[in-house]
């Protein structure tokens, strides 16, 4: 293990450290005036070492005109060529200058890159027609970062404010949403506030969408129709409110972010202690790799616990995603009887859960989950396809607290039995109840491959199946279930009321119904109502201001 990090630290050591060309701080502020005019103010923190100019694109610009180009380097303005700019000259003769390159729908805005290095500018322009109005809302609409630029900003903040004496934004009167990069978008003391949270990378962009109350400006550019024709275009592609998650462009910033900060190596010497066992916390587990098996159900069968162990016990900070535990209590209620499988008069390949009882739990965190998913199912208390992600939802902000809740709740059945002292760590009792569940992980994951195996009971192997399903690995060990005791599968599924290809298809449903259900509403957590919180990668579609390009060339 040494000789294989040694090499990895040896070869990434020896990539070389030249100074990139960096935007390190995009701080825009914007004032708009009560006839709809916008002042944008820019301040750049970049350095650079390539090229004569830097240039912003302001595209797809429509109805609005941008002018009042000004440009300053530590107090001292540049002299401004209006409309005459010539991205040709010289490095020389650009310095200290700036210019407006009309385009077609659009135009650039450029200044003089002047000596190579360090350098921090303050941009100011004045965009008219910035304020959209509809029937029944104003609107801002605008790219506010493009993407394709020669040098992403490590950081981008945006800040909007009223130039002018108005009632104070608040989610009464005003709501958000942000596309094209990773962070945050709220009003917060009567302002909106964007903020990235992660690096952007070359198709990152920023694009905010605001609604205000009709009425607080004094002539908006009129769009025509509701402004409900402009939230779904910038919606399209989003993963506010559904499942269309661009992760292609996740992984695109991940990577990027771990080259840019030299996190490469660490990524690396995670991803081998990971693969090779070295992943659980020392101070929970009492050493870092756990091996061996338990056959018994850990923890007195206690799913909170076991989740607790799951999210607080990696050392790379990688926690079980809280679905596992939705889908694990789904699991286990249709074990129980609670609800009844039934198939899909639509669909063979879905199954809908009935409902048999109104209440369930002692637990009120899993009582409260089971009342989510009865509420869900409506009149007729049958759960259906797309009821239980239509309800997360319109409930998303209750729903999304239930993962922390269960954690809390996980903890105090250790607290409980004082297996967790002053220092957080664990004790030696509690460490060896902690190793139980990954030995009882690792049971499941390779009981097909000891020649010790037994066969195991009907009624273990219910637990044993939504303990799987807390794990993530429910479909491979129903799979391995089967094929090594098919007589055992039949009588497992014929328990609860099913066939063994209905149990299959019960297995894969409680997966994918909790993922698609508590995605949504994490995503709808950044609000399709736009009341703040986390921006969306996709979406933004059709903004004014929308370009391609930017930085030095």
């Amino acid at each position: 293990m040494r000789r294989l990090l040694a090499i990895f630290a040896a070869v990434f050591l020896a990539l070389p450290l030249t100074a990139r060309q960096q935007t390190k701080d995009l701080d825009i502020s914007v004032v708009v005036g009560r006839d709809g005019t916008a002042t944008i103010t820019q301040r750049w923190e970049v350095y650079v070492n390539e090229g004569t100019e830097w240039y912003i694109p302001l595209s797809n610009l429509g109805h609005m005109t941008v002018d009042g180009l000004e440009v300053s380097e530590n107090g001292v303005p540049f002299e401004s060529v209006g409309r005459k700019w010539d991205v040709d000259w010289s490095r020389s003769r650009k310095t200290g200058k700036c210019g407006i390159v009309p385009k077609n729908k659009g135009a650039e805005l450029c200044w003089g890159i002047g000596d190579y290095g360090d350098h921090v500018w303050t941009v100011t322009f004045r965009v008219t027609g910035f304020i959209l109005g509809y029937d029944d809302a104003d609107a801002i609409y605008f790219t506010f970062v493009s993407p394709g630029s020669a040098s992403a900003p490590d950081h981008v903040k945006l800040t909007i404010v009223p130039g002018f004496d108005c009632p104070q934004w608040t989610y009464d009167n005003t709501r958000v949403w942000g596309f094209g990069f990773y962070g945050d978008i709220n009003v917060v003391d009567g302002k909106v506030v964007a903020e990235s949270s992660e690096s952007f990378g070359y198709s990152s962009k920023l694009v905010a969408l605001v609604k205000f109350q009709r009425g607080l400006f004094d002539s908006p550019e009129y769009m025509g129709g509701e402004f409900q024709s402009l939230l779904d275009k910038a919606l399209d592609g989003s993963s506010y409110g559904d499942d269309n998650f661009d992760w292609m462009a996740v992984l695109f910033g991940i990577g990027f972010i771990l080259v840019t900060f030299g996190g490469l190596f660490v990524a690396i010497y995670a991803a081998i202690a990971s693969a090779r066992g070295y992943k659980w916390k020392k101070k929970i587990f009492g050493r870092t790799k756990v091996e061996g098996w338990y056959r018994d159900i850990p923890l007195e069968g206690n799913l909170l616990a076991a989740n607790y162990l799951l999210n607080k016990g990696k050392r790379f900070e990688i926690s079980a995603p809280a679905n596992n535990l939705i889908g694990a209590y789904f699991l286990k209620w249709v074990m129980d009887g609670a609800v009844r499988v039934e198939p899909d008069p639509k669909n063979s390949k879905n199954v809908n859960l009935a409902f048999v009882t109104s209440t369930y739990s002692s637990d009120s965190v899993e009582e409260d989950l089971f009342r989510y998913a009865l509420a869900a199912s409506g009149s007729n208390l049958i759960l259906e396809k797309g009821e239980f992600e239509k309800w997360s939802q319109k409930n998303y902000q209750k729903f999304t607290k239930w993962p922390s809740r269960a954690v809390d709740r996980g903890k105090t059945w250790f607290q409980g039995r004082n297996y967790i002292q002053n220092d957080g760590s664990f004790n030696l009792d509690g460490q060896k109840e902690a190793c139980h569940l990954v030995e009882f992980q690792n049971f499941l994951k390779d009981f097909t491959i000891s020649d010790q195996r037994e066969a195991v009971e009907v009624k273990l192997w219910k637990d044993y199946l939504v303990y799987a399903q807390l794990f993530g690995i429910a479909e491979k060990v129903a799979k391995q279930f089967k094929k090594l005791y098919p007589a055992e599968f039949e009588k497992l599924a014929q328990s609860t009321g099913m066939d063994m290809y209905t149990l299959n298809r019960t297995i894969i449903w409680s997966n994918n119904l909790s993922t698609r259900a508590f995605g949504q509403a994490v995503a709808k957590a950044g609000s399709v109502s736009g009341t703040g919180g986390h921006t969306s990668f996709g979406g933004g579609g059709g903004s004014f201001g929308g370009g391609f390009g930017g930085g030095a060339r």
